[in-house]
């Protein structure tokens, strides 16, 4: 890969836009839907930058049991959770289509930091917002209601328009919330009999959000 090449690609990420990395240093790897990705390529340690395509984030519990957690567009980074600790990513990470990868060698990735403190306020940057969004997963996924949990999607993934645009299917859908496709499709099907929400294909639409709050946090009223 020529160095212009990979500073272009780099560029697409907000932590690793402007890095000084030598070509030789990074690779790219393309890999096909339902692929299971690695932090460890080839044995190495790595971050891995999503070039394009995206990859889902799944927590696999002891019974077998997985829930999806994020999907991950490109510009995304894997693998920087655990850049400074040993132990291997604890999710499953998939790809939800074709995607293709540029990973850089830990080791490689944290020399840079100590060299360019910008860079290292970045990733500081990065794990805050991560920790964050794991601590709005957690209290989603504790609500007991499939109603409660598809509610708190909406209200937090909707746009400047109110809609809510899905990554993948319905039952993608689903699956992030831990809940079955039946449930999900139920509670869908109430909302729209209740004028709160409308679904269209692959996006929903909230119609009424003081309702959806209300049933958010008065269930049983």
């Amino acid at each position: 890969m020529e160095q212009v090449e990979l500073e272009r690609r780099l560029a697409q990420s907000p932590l690793l836009a402007g890095v000084s990395l030598p070509a030789e240093q990074a690779r790219v790897q393309s890999f096909p839907a339902g692929h299971i990705l690695s932090d460890r390529p080839g044995g190495v340690p790595s971050v891995g930058l999503i070039l394009s395509g995206r990859v889902e984030v799944y927590s696999v519990a002891l019974d077998g049991k997985d829930v999806q957690l994020s999907t991950l567009p490109a510009g995304e980074c894997f693998g920087v959770c655990n850049l400074l600790a040993g132990a291997e990513l604890e999710t499953v990470l998939r790809c939800g289509e074709e995607t293709e990868v540029l990973y850089i060698p830990k080791p490689v990735l944290l020399a840079c930091m100590e060299r360019d403190a910008g860079l290292s306020l970045r990733y500081a940057e990065l794990c805050n917002q991560k920790l964050q969004f794991l601590l709005r997963r957690i209290e989603l996924l504790t609500m007991q209601s499939c109603r409660g949990r598809l509610i708190a999607h909406l209200l937090e993934q909707q746009d400047e328009k109110g809609v809510v645009r899905l990554a993948g299917s319905r039952e993608d859908l689903a699956r992030r919330l831990g809940v079955s496709r039946a449930a999900l499709f139920r509670e869908l099907s109430a909302l729209q009999s209740m004028g709160a929400a409308a679904v269209d294909g692959n996006s929903i639409r909230i119609q009424d959000r003081p309702l959806l709050e209300e049933l958010l946090y008065h269930p049983s009223d």
